[in-house]
């Protein structure tokens, strides 16, 4: 059960790292779309899109914490054995990779926002590869 309080927790602290990142990034995308987005991103307001994010963050990114815990625990059955501070260095790594994959495309697509999105990147590896397995064990 501490590993379904620890994927909260780490959610929410994911969440907040998000909003507080995510309006930032926002900021600098919504000043100088890139063409593809620029027609998409005037049909609203600023203040829209980023009330938008923030609604949405803390739910999604809790659902996410909580899957990311069911993960570990699978992880942690299958390959046990911790390293590099982790609990379970297999898990660690399999969500670096995961992390830095996702956002590749994100990051060679809109050049504005790279510090951001690798911001965000090294965020979501730090709280869901190493703070979650250490709240779970």
């Amino acid at each position: 059960m501490s590993f379904l309080v620890a994927g909260l927790a780490t959610g929410a602290l994911m969440a907040q790292t998000f909003v507080m990142i995510g309006c930032l990034t926002a900021f600098f995308l919504l000043k100088n779309p890139p063409p593809n987005l620029q027609q998409t991103l005037s049909k609203y307001t600023p203040g829209t899109i980023v009330l938008g994010m923030v609604a949405a963050a803390y739910p999604l990114w809790g659902i996410i914490g909580v899957l990311m815990s069911f993960l570990f625990i699978a992880f942690q059955n299958g390959f046990p054995g911790g390293g590099l501070g982790s609990a379970n260095l297999v898990y660690t790594c399999g969500v670096a990779l995961a992390a830095v994959a996702l956002a590749a495309p994100i990051i060679f697509l809109l050049k504005g926002v790279r510090i951001g999105i690798s911001c965000l990147v090294v965020s979501a590896v730090l709280i869901y590869g190493w703070l979650l397995p250490l709240l779970a064990t």
